[in-house]
């Protein structure tokens, strides 16, 4: 049966997908916030989690032959042991600590997207690819935001745009199947949480695809401008929450 909280599940990740599909992140820091006014923080993040693998499916499909390979291997490696200590956060962590967290972060992508600039590019290394997918895999598992650590990283080499979307929209599926199988060894896959995806996923994937034809038409400026604007929103409410 069709209650309120479907169709809210349902709207966000609509949402969520089609920021995804223009900008390539962004999704989930858009929905979860909104989303934890009404669903608990330890069933959210591993709804997250599902739905961000669809997501990133998406656009991996879209993208994938742009995909720079040799980059993922680093990425990988570091993820695993950052995503076993992702899980232990999310296991042994208060919601609201969680939810102060996610706020913490949103805040903190702001301020990154505003003075974060490279100067020069730089090779890809073991020891920097690594560190980015190590943190990706933490923030991952236990808030399900794990953007930010590989898209700086991505910047930071230099990646095009194309070449951007590919390699960490593999990188992105890879890691959050990782992050999904480890959750579900954990029994964090309830009723509760399934259920929320039957709705999600159908809405996570028409968002994505539906930002395909008018990407090319959006101002990519405004809109970066808007989406940190709500973000930032987002980020603040997470707090004010968790400190009640």
């Amino acid at each position: 049966m069709l209650e309120s909280t479907h169709f809210f599940v349902f709207c966000l990740w609509l949402v969520g997908g089609f920021v995804s599909g223009v900008s390539g992140i962004g999704g989930a820091m858009v929905a979860v916030p909104i989303a934890a006014l009404f669903i608990p923080m330890h069933e959210l993040i591993p709804l997250s989690c599902i739905l961000n693998v669809v997501m990133d499916g998406c656009i991996a499909c879209m993208h994938f032959r742009h995909c720079q390979v040799s980059a993922l291997w680093p990425m990988l490696a570091g993820s695993l042991p950052g995503a076993l200590v992702g899980l232990y956060i999310l296991q042994f962590v208060s919601g609201a600590v969680l939810q102060g967290g996610v706020g913490a972060l949103l805040l903190y992508y702001i301020y990154w997207q505003r003075t974060f600039r490279v100067k020069e590019k730089h090779n890809e290394s073991w020891s920097h690819g690594s560190a980015a997918g190590f943190g990706a895999g933490l923030l991952g598992t236990a808030i399900s935001f794990d953007g930010p650590p590989v898209g700086a990283y991505g910047l930071y080499v230099g990646w095009s745009p194309r070449v951007f979307l590919g390699t960490l929209g593999v990188f992105f599926v890879i890691r959050g199947s990782m992050t999904c199988a480890l959750q579900a060894g954990a029994g964090l896959y309830t009723p509760a949480v399934l259920d929320y995806a039957l709705y999600g996923i159908p809405a996570t994937m028409l968002g994505t695809l539906c930002a395909f034809p008018v990407v090319k038409h959006i101002n990519q400026d405004m809109f970066q401008r808007v989406l940190l604007v709500i973000i930032a929103l987002a980020g603040l409410m997470c707090l004010g929450r968790s400190a009640l």
